[in-house]
């Protein structure tokens, strides 16, 4: 079995990167609300562009692309050492079961130390058992935290 090679993404994976963040989109909310290649390929070329904070990992299989983890790097953190936050984590559903999550996690873990980051935080929905047992096979703590979340399409935090 072939093993994945997973490598930070650069301007020039945009069209992969873009693939993936719209296979990520089918996957969560289906055709009818996921958005179409080219804005998604816009999203992506922005984020890239700007710097502002969002990074891709891909993973390739056999010269494909197969995974994408969309993270950032956010500090200070505890001691001043800062996380890395997971985003998204996400494997096309013809490579799932290759360890090819696993991959990336650990590549993730690999990233963050050799940036002096001591931590990754990620969330999961609350129903999603299978990418909890997941990250718990990997040795992840369940934190007992509340999310939050300002929906900016509405009224909240207008100033008014």
């Amino acid at each position: 079995m072939s093993q994945p090679h997973i490598r930070l993404a650069t301007p020039e994976d945009t069209p992969d990167v873009a693939a993936m963040v719209r296979a990520v989109d089918l996957h969560y909310v289906g055709p009818d609300v996921a958005q179409p290649i080219e804005p998604t390929r816009a999203m992506v070329e922005q984020s890239m562009r700007e710097a502002e904070g969002t990074r891709y990992a891909l993973a390739y299989l056999d010269g494909r692309a197969v995974g994408l983890a969309c993270f950032a790097m956010l500090r200070p953190g505890f001691k001043l050492t800062g996380l890395l936050f997971v985003k998204e984590l996400f494997v096309e559903s013809d490579a799932r079961g290759r360890a090819i999550g696993a991959a990336l996690m650990h590549w993730l873990a690999e990233y963050a130390r050799a940036h002096g980051v001591t931590r990754i935080d990620l969330t999961t929905d609350g129903g999603n058992r299978g990418a909890q047992a997941f990250y718990e096979r990997l040795g992840a703590d369940r934190m007992d935290k509340v999310f939050y979340r300002f929906n900016l399409s509405t009224d909240v935090l207008t100033g008014d």
